[in-house]
C-alpha cells in the first residue's frame, strides 16, 4: 500500500485565500495535491513539481510552503500556510515519498491578457443586463420578495461557473485558444461558492414570500 499522508493548513493562489482550516494538502509517492474553500483543487505529479520550499520570513504569521511548478495551466504563485514548512516537507519527502523530479526546463508560460474571448464576456454581461432590468420592471410593478429574476440572474453565474469548470465544450467557447480553465480555477470557485449561497438564500426567501402571500 502507496504512504499517504494529510494536513489541514491554509492556501494562496494567486491573490484568493483560504485561511486555516479550509485548506488541505495531500499527497503520496505519485501525487501532491492542494485544495481550498473557494480556490479550487490544484494537482501534481512528481514531474510537475521543481521544488517544495519555506515562504514567509516572520515565524508566527504568514509562513508555508511555496510550490514551485512547471504546469503552464495553473497560477505560478500557491503557498500552503502552515506553521512549520521545513518539517512538513521532510514529511511530504519522507512519510509520503513525493519527491520534486521536474527539471524546471518546461517553462512556466501563462497566456498574458485576460483568457476569456470578448464574445463569452458580451454575452454574459448581456444576459446579466436583462435580467436586472426585467428584476427592475418587476418591482415597479409592485410585485413582493426577491422575485424570480434575481433568482434566475445568480442561478445563471452559478451554472455558468460549473459548467466553464466542468464542460471541455464550454471551455472551449469561452476560452481563448491556447488558454486553459486552470488558470481562472480560483476565481471560478470563488464565484461558484458565493453564487451558490446567495442562490440559496434567494430561494429560501422567494419561498417565504410565496407563503406569506398565499
Amino acid at each position: 500500500m502507496t504512504p499517504s499522508m494529510s494536513v489541514r493548513g491554509g492556501l494562496r493562489v494567486g491573490w484568493l485565500h483560504a485561511s486555516w482550516p479550509l485548506a488541505r494538502l495531500t499527497a503520496s509517492e505519485h501525487s501532491l495535491s492542494v485544495s481550498g474553500l473557494m480556490v479550487g483543487r490544484y494537482d501534481f505529479t512528481p514531474d510537475q513539481m521543481v521544488v517544495l520550499e519555506p515562504h514567509g520570513v516572520i515565524p508566527a504569521i504568514g509562513r508555508g510552503i511555496r510550490l514551485r511548478h512547471s504546469r503552464s495551466d495553473y497560477p505560478r504563485h500557491i503557498v500552503f500556510w502552515c506553521r512549520d514548512p521545513e518539517r512538513l516537507i521532510a514529511r511530504i519527502q519522507r512519510e509520503a515519498g513525493f519527491l520534486p523530479r521536474s527539471s524546471g526546463a518546461a517553462a512556466h508560460v501563462m497566456g498574458t491578457g485576460i483568457p476569456v474571448r470578448p464574445r463569452a464576456l458580451v454575452v454574459a454581461v448581456a444576459t446579466w443586463t436583462a435580467l436586472g432590468l426585467l428584476s427592475g420592471l418587476a418591482r415597479r410593478e409592485g410585485a413582493t420578495g426577491p422575485g424570480p429574476f434575481p433568482l434566475l440572474l445568480v442561478a445563471s453565474v452559478f451554472l455558468g461557473a460549473v459548467a466553464l469548470r466542468r464542460s471541455p465544450g464550454v471551455q472551449t467557447w469561452v476560452l481563448k485558444p491556447g488558454r486553459s480553465v486552470g488558470e481562472i480555477q480560483a476565481p471560478l470557485s470563488a464565484l461558484q461558492f458565493a453564487s451558490g449561497f446567495l442562490l440559496g438564500v434567494l430561494g429560501a426567501a422567494l419561498i417565504v414570500a410565496r407563503v406569506a402571500g398565499s
